[in-house]
């Protein structure tokens, strides 16, 4: 009888089939026992050849590897499809599109946990993985610096190690946390990782983050594909705000504010008067700081962060803006003041 692994290493995944394999390999060259781990790809009903893919590298695999179906498709009800079937110590969850930059990442976690004690450990997921486009690397650095991502943020921190929030960037956890607080609300299809480690937070848990432990993601590689990915988060940070109003803040709402003063600008310029001047020296101010710092990213990344980072950060703020608007004036968050209970593996799911 083979012996029960320590880690589960869950993969939440739809449509990945392009970069499964590698990321699958950088799994299979970790240097911990392949006993001593095993890998869950939890499928949303992707329409390519993900299960495939998967399957056909299961036969070869020097670890255990099993697809398990993600009726819900979102990554939250993916997160708890791999739970439910893991039968590791540890949960540890990647994405598909996502680089490992060490072979001892499973070995480091081990350790990290024994030495600390931490319930769960928070990580670094910078926008470093190899493959991307031109766009993408303008992107990367956009996201990296400090008026592209919230300055609360810690998945950008390559130099922290030590006990931490883990709202932003908790990933790793012992197996007690989710008898403790159940699983993922799958009505969140953004931010449920974020409003799990809130819970994780709220209930005493501690969290430690350490540079051993990170994991390098992928960047969108289109300005469009940022935009709709800012919305995405812009919604869920207004759901997440709705079920755990602690975790408002002015800077969080900074987004909204700077996408209703645009607006507002631009309906105040066929009139005259004060208000008129206050807006337009309040936009140039901000376009000022845009371009600051893209002159700055392009001495340290190149001349396309020039003509492109202003672009770019105008995605990350308006898209965060738009997407905040849209959820408060659908009322959707509404449904998220609800406490359904945290156990259930799967719940109300919103459209």
């Amino acid at each position: 009888m083979a012996p029960q692994p320590k880690i589960s290493v869950i993969i939440p995944v739809r449509n990945e089939a392009e970069s499964l394999p590698l990321l699958l390999d950088q799994i299979f060259a970790q240097d911990l026992d392949s006993a001593l781990f095993e890998i869950i790809v939890a499928d949303g009903r992707s329409t390519d050849s993900t299960r495939q893919v998967v399957n056909h590298l299961a036969g070869r695999a020097r670890a255990s590897l099993q697809v398990v179906d993600n009726p819900g498709i979102l990554a939250s009800a993916g997160r708890n499809a791999g739970v439910s079937a893991a039968r590791g110590e540890v949960i540890l969850f990647l994405d598909g599109h996502c680089h490992l930059p060490s072979t001892s990442l499973l070995t480091d976690t081990l350790l990290l946990l024994n030495s600390t004690q931490a319930e769960c450990l928070c990580r670094p997921q910078p926008l470093l993985a190899p493959k991307s486009s031109a766009t993408g690397k303008v992107i990367a650095a956009v996201r990296a610096s400090t008026l592209g991502h919230g300055r609360d943020s810690l998945i950008y921190n390559m130099q922290l190690s030590g006990f931490v929030d883990p709202a932003s960037s908790g990933a790793t956890y012992r197996r007690e946390v989710f008898d403790t607080l159940g699983h993922y609300d799958e009505r969140y299809d953004a931010c449920e990782d974020v409003e799990f480690n809130t819970r994780l937070r709220k209930a005493g848990m501690r969290a430690y983050t350490d540079p051993r432990v990170a994991v390098y993601y992928e960047p969108r590689r289109t300005l469009t594909g940022l935009f709709k990915q800012m919305m995405r988060y812009g919604r869920g940070r207004i759901r997440l705000a709705a079920k755990h109003p602690d975790s408002l803040s002015l800077t969080g709402l900074i987004p909204l504010i700077l996408l209703v003063l645009a607006v507002a600008t631009l309906v105040s310029l066929p009139f005259h008067g004060i208000l008129r001047m206050i807006l337009l020296a309040g936009a140039a101010l901000y376009l000022l700081a845009v371009i600051a710092a893209s002159i700055q990213l392009s001495r340290m990344h190149g001349s396309r962060c020039l003509w492109q980072g202003p672009a770019a950060y105008l995605a990350v703020h308006m898209g965060l803006g738009a997407g905040m608007l849209e959820e408060l004036l659908s009322f959707r968050w509404m449904k998220f003041r609800r406490h359904a209970h945290p156990s259930a593996l799967t719940a109300e799911r919103s459209d």
